[in-house]
């Protein structure tokens, strides 16, 4: 009854936290894992002892052991999955909302709170991290709870006050290292209230400061080896930032929606303006204490400005370490100064329609702009390691310059191959020195790794052998090299006949490129059946001369805008091809290009003659 109770009394929240569940739950599994969060299931996996996990995670991560931890348990309890991963993300992304609400309600009052709450609860970069299996939601929940805190402290210095916020500051530290940052920031703004602080109350303000400081320490032992070595750091992939770098970050934070950040930008004004008509206010504790604008001022600018100073600062004498995900941390003191700049509007009409805009206008942005929920934006990485594993019937070794991140995938109870960690130039120049080791294999890649072999090993392939079947996703990519000497160069089209244009079941199709030049053909296209998915359908091409076709060595294309142009309903983005061939092997004559398509599954079968020729 007690709950029903508080939800009655509080719910607008409720609904708000219901909402914020809403978007992130809400195909939470949909995009495959990428490159980082691949390295959250490696260093969690409930199968490593406990007793080398932290070696593990020292030895991967750049980050505190405390995420990797409890996460490590929450596999051992509902399963090693991506799908429980992510939930736990969506899970504290969704108590950071209401983290959130706490601070407003107690640096401003109860509608700034619920209005932080509601901003949150659609902002695009909260929720992208809501349903990323990695440690930044937590970082942003315990920074919030660890100001939400500190402001408590401040009003109350008391004991059990300063045990909560050194706890609160602890989790945040431990949840990533850019929480020093901000415990800086929290720390000037503690000797700044102890210098206002009277005579007699600085001596149990230091005290209890001190407590929560040292509480902080021992929480942090366990990641101050890894800090350690992570300060040690002189080269990292992080680019030097450019001038602008912050200004993409912050309208990274927004979703770079131009409506969004129009309005975003609109409320910071309103909000300096309020600033510049406030009185004069003594500068003492108490006087700071009880002015909320004021007292929000003084506990939001450092925030904000110390956390993006001293990195940018370092990243200039140092080494670069600004990346968006980092600054995660601010964005909670921006939803602050855009709920307080709403709470100006003194009419409830105008402060819910500026509320309604902002909701508005973000969730056309996430759902029908920028199809959040609906397109890719993560390396499928998932679905080219599956195709892998349901076209390798002969478990042929797995090669990958990413070697490190595919047990995951290929090494677990339902598939097991052997991966080797070499890059295709470094396997390929194994086999031209020991030609015993020259037999069939599947290279897998991406994130920005492209099939791009050197010229030598290009030409070793070409003489070696053919890739008779890939796959080409989003960053992400699988390719099955097998023998040249295995392939039959010629196909039985006796069956058709009499050849025609069309002969057996007709297919849509086109031929995009046929272009010769020094004896070598390039041509490109996609062919498909219609009604049906092309996942299992086999494409061919052919030159046909006198009655008798022989095949040309061809690579599949990945091609999604052949699936949207046509609005199909079935996934045809399996369709293309293409070929780079020398025809200087054909004897002379003349050769016409011709597709053929065959899929068991349906049983269709059909073989087209274009008009395309080449003549030798």
């Amino acid at each position: 009854m007690k709950v029903l109770q508080k939800i009655k009394e509080n719910y607008i929240l409720f609904l708000i936290l219901l909402f914020g569940a809403i978007l992130r739950f809400y195909h939470i599994d949909f995009q495959s894992i990428w490159l980082d969060e691949i390295h959250t299931m490696n260093e969690a996996n409930p199968r490593t002892p406990s007793s080398e996990l932290y070696n593990l995670i020292t030895n991967s991560e750049q980050m505190p052991p405390f995420y990797f931890y409890s996460l490590y348990f929450i596999f051992k309890i509902a399963g090693y999955t991506t799908f429980v991963a992510r939930m736990y993300s969506a899970i504290i992304g969704i108590v950071s909302i209401f983290s959130i609400y706490l601070l407003g309600k107690e640096m401003i009052n109860k509608k700034a709170g619920l209005v932080a709450a509601l901003l949150l609860s659609v902002n695009p970069f909260h929720l992208y991290y809501s349903q990323d299996a990695r440690p930044y939601v937590f970082l942003f929940l315990f920074t919030t709870l660890a100001f939400y805190f500190l402001i408590k402290f401040l009003k109350l210095p008391s004991k059990k006050n300063a045990l909560y916020y050194g706890i609160a500051t602890a989790m945040m530290i431990n949840s990533h290292f850019f929480g020093l940052f901000v415990l800086f920031s929290q720390y000037l703004l503690l000797l700044f209230f102890l210098i206002l602080s009277k005579k007699e109350h600085k001596k149990p303000f230091l005290t209890n400061s001190f407590i929560s400081g040292v509480i902080t320490l021992i929480l942090f032992v366990p990641s101050i080896q890894i800090f350690i070595k992570v300060s040690e750091i002189k080269e990292f992939w992080i680019p030097a930032p450019t001038l602008d770098v912050y200004t993409l970050i912050f309208k990274e934070f927004f979703g770079n929606s131009e409506l969004v950040l129009t309005l975003v930008g609109l409320l910071f004004f309103v909000y300096f303006i309020k600033l510049s008509k406030e009185k004069d206010t003594s500068f003492e504790y108490k006087s700071i204490i009880e002015n909320k604008t004021i007292f929000a001022f003084v506990i939001l600018i450092p925030w904000i400005i110390i956390v993006l100073l001293i990195p940018l600062i370092r990243s200039y004498l140092s080494i670069p370490m600004i990346i968006s995900r980092y600054f995660i941390t601010v964005l909670p003191a921006l939803i602050i100064i855009l709920s307080i700049a709403i709470n100006q509007f003194k009419n409830k009409i105008i402060q819910i329609g500026i509320i309604g805009f902002f909701i508005v206008f973000s969730l056309i942005d996430i759902i029908i702009v920028k199809k959040y929920y609906t397109s890719i934006n993560k390396a499928q990485f998932r679905e080219s390691t599956q195709f892998i594993i349901n076209n390798n019937s002969k478990k042929e070794p797995v090669v990958s310059s990413l070697g490190w991140y595919m047990p995951y995938f290929l090494k677990n109870e339902k598939a097991y191959y052997e991966i080797i960690d070499k890059t295709l130039d470094a396997y390929i120049a194994e086999m031209e020195q020991d030609s015993t080791k020259i037999k069939p294999f599947w290279f897998t890649d991406g994130f920005g790794r492209e099939y791009v072999p050197s010229e030598t090993s290009l030409k070793f392939i070409n003489e070696n052998f053919y890739i008779d079947n890939n796959y080409d996703g989003f960053q992400a990519w699988s390719k099955h090299f097998i023998l040249l000497k295995d392939i039959s160069s010629t196909i039985d089209i006796s069956k058709f006949k009499k050849l025609k244009p069309y002969n057996g079941d007709a297919f849509m199709f086109n031929v995009e490129t046929f272009e010769i030049a020094n004896n070598i053909l390039n041509t490109s296209g996609w062919a498909y059946f219609e009604n049906q998915e092309d996942s299992k359908t086999t494409l061919e091409l052919l030159f046909i001369k006198d009655g008798k076709a022989t095949k040309l060595l061809k690579q599949k294309v990945n091609r999604p805008d052949v699936t949207s142009y046509f609005n199909n309903k079935f996934n045809v983005d399996n369709s293309g091809f293409k070929s780079t061939y020398d025809i200087s092997k054909f004897g002379q004559g003349k050769y016409q290009l011709a597709i053929y398509l065959l899929d068991k599954s349906t049983n269709k079968e059909g073989l087209v003659l274009t008009e395309k020729f080449i003549k030798n």
